[in-house]
């Protein structure tokens, strides 16, 4: 791989996440960029996000939250967005990503980490299998919109 790197997302990367998440991504959700909730959740202390830079250009990131347990004193973390630019797909440099994370994770005594995304996401499912986590083929997500 070339020169691949790693580190906690600083408000020097947000211009360059803004590239990142609005290029043209096929079959995904476009996304909507706001640096000021991206700022906002930097300041919340069980937030954590990391980006992946190539060369020093970044080109994706992993963002989540720590949740602490009421009956375990080791935390849990949910990774809520793994993102990588549609130019550097299928290279393993999300897979990479996703490796540093966990060893991050496990470094800092975390007791767990998971994630979600959907069974028709092949690339995701791949990429998270290929860090060394495994599917729960039990698990259902339940979830409830409320109205605004």
């Amino acid at each position: 791989m070339q020169n691949l790197t790693f580190h906690f997302l600083q408000e020097s990367d947000i211009p360059e996440l803004e590239v990142m998440f609005t290029q043209d991504n096929p079959g995904d959700e476009p996304i909507e960029f706001n640096p000021a909730q991206i700022r906002k959740f930097m300041t919340e202390p069980q937030n954590i996000a990391f980006v992946a830079k190539l060369d020093g250009k970044v080109i994706g990131c992993m963002y989540g939250y720590s949740l602490t347990m009421i009956d375990e004193e080791e935390k849990e973390f949910f990774i809520y967005g793994v993102d990588v630019h549609p130019e550097h797909h299928n290279k393993g440099y999300g897979t990479e990503l996703m490796k540093y994370v966990i060893d991050w994770l496990d470094d800092e005594g975390f007791r767990d980490t998971y994630v979600m995304t959907h069974s028709d996401n092949p690339r995701a499912c791949r990429c998270y299998e290929k860090a060394g986590m495994e599917c729960d083929d039990k698990a259902r997500l339940f979830s409830v919109e409320f109205d605004d």
